[in-house]
């Protein structure tokens, strides 16, 4: 395995050795994704600053050879749609302020998705109109001019659907999502094709060499990836997915598992077959409904199973949960025969079992040995099974 790479880490070094001007590219591009995800200052001259700090930015990956518009742009109108309903909306719905904190710009540009009392919607009625909300933030940064995009300035009329606008996965993303995210598993297809391309002397790097030494990519990583994602087509919702993860993760850390589900029911309304979407949905049902969960992950695994490992294990999960010993067995029989020889991949998040078994409350863990999760599942089953 390749070391590990941790975008903002690389961001954070250069930034306390010197000025922009000595930062790598990759430190550039999260700089720059990390001013735009941040909420404008109501302070002039600490708003001038930041905008300026952007302008510096843009001018600075430009000169490591870079467009922008093409290059960097796309992904930074997807980070911001998400920043913005995750900075008012998601925030809105764990802080004290509530529906106070958000904007009043902002929260009449989504008025015609959330129900209103009397003088502002409620809380649990901006938890019910998530989807429509992020439609909105999504479609209004997709759409805006520069200056409103790093102003977080609203649109003046709503959308006309309640689409998700997710950027378009081309090869010129390529360095973008190989600088800022930080597992390869979160590349688009493009972006994989195009990394494989450059390690094998078919494509050549777009910026100099020793920048792109700063990511080590080991070829064989790359192809365990690839194998599970090549065999069917680009999945634009992936990205959106991916970062709804972090803010599921905190409503579930709080035992609000109604407003972590909305989140993924929200990603498949755009994406209905987002497989990725379907587990983690599922995953957000199981202490409640492992019967509808159960229902969510077959579907996961019978629309792609780029997963199966991490759906395995929820699904097996639920059977447990159901009581159902003997399919729980044959699916875990069969999940270790399949992974046996399979290497690590990346933590990932599951049920803590002895809590939901017990009913003493439902807790997240972070795991990064799914087989023995299945092997402790699977003994628990087998112990309960035998007559």
């Amino acid at each position: 395995m390749s070391s590990a790479y941790d975008a903002r880490e690389v961001y954070l070094r250069d930034k306390s050795t010197g000025p922009p001007s000595t930062w790598r590219l990759a430190a550039m591009l999260v700089g720059v994704v990390e001013h735009l995800e941040t909420p404008p200052p109501e302070d002039s001259a600490q708003a001038d600053q930041r905008l300026a700090a952007i302008e510096e930015l843009i001018l600075l990956i430009e000169a490591k050879g870079l467009t922008f518009n093409t290059q960097v742009l796309p992904h930074l109108r997807s980070v911001t749609g998400f920043a913005v309903f995750k900075q008012y909306f998601l925030a809105a719905n764990r802080e004290a302020g509530g529906v106070e904190s958000i904007p009043r710009d902002w929260l009449l540009a989504v008025q015609h998705h959330v129900e209103w009392g009397e003088t502002e919607p409620s809380v649990e009625a901006l938890s019910q109109g998530f989807q429509g909300i992020l439609s909105t933030t999504t479609s209004w940064a997709a759409a805006a001019s520069w200056d409103d995009l790093v102003n977080w300035r609203p649109p003046s009329t709503a959308p006309a659907d309640n689409s998700l606008v997710m950027p378009p996965r081309s090869d010129d993303l390529w360095v973008t999502e190989r600088f800022t995210k930080t597992y390869i598993s979160q590349w688009s297809v493009p972006a994989l094709r195009s990394e494989w391309r450059y390690l094998h002397g078919q494509k050549p790097a777009p910026c100099h060499p020793n920048e792109m030494r700063v990511r080590e990519v080991s070829a064989n990583d790359l192809a365990r990836v690839m194998a599970d994602r090549l065999g069917a087509e680009p999945r634009p919702s992936e990205e959106l997915t991916s970062m709804l993860v972090e803010p599921a993760l905190t409503f579930l850390k709080e035992g609000r598992r109604t407003e972590a589900a909305a989140l993924f029911e929200a990603a498949l309304r755009h994406s209905p077959n987002d497989a990725l979407a379907l587990n983690n949905l599922g995953f957000c049902l199981l202490p409640d409904d492992p019967e509808e969960a159960l229902r969510h992950l077959d579907a996961s695994i019978g629309t792609d199973q780029a997963y199966l490992e991490l759906t395995n294990a929820n699904r097996l999960l639920a059977l447990v949960l159901l009581g159902r010993w003997t399919s729980a067995c044959d699916l875990a029989e069969t999940h270790l025969d399949r992974f046996a020889n399979s290497s690590p991949r990346e933590s990932v998040w599951l049920w803590d079992i002895d809590p939901l078994l017990h009913d003493s409350g439902a807790a997240v863990i972070e795991c990064d040995d799914i087989g023995s999760y299945v092997e402790a599942l699977r003994d628990l089953a087998v112990s309960e099974g035998q007559p």
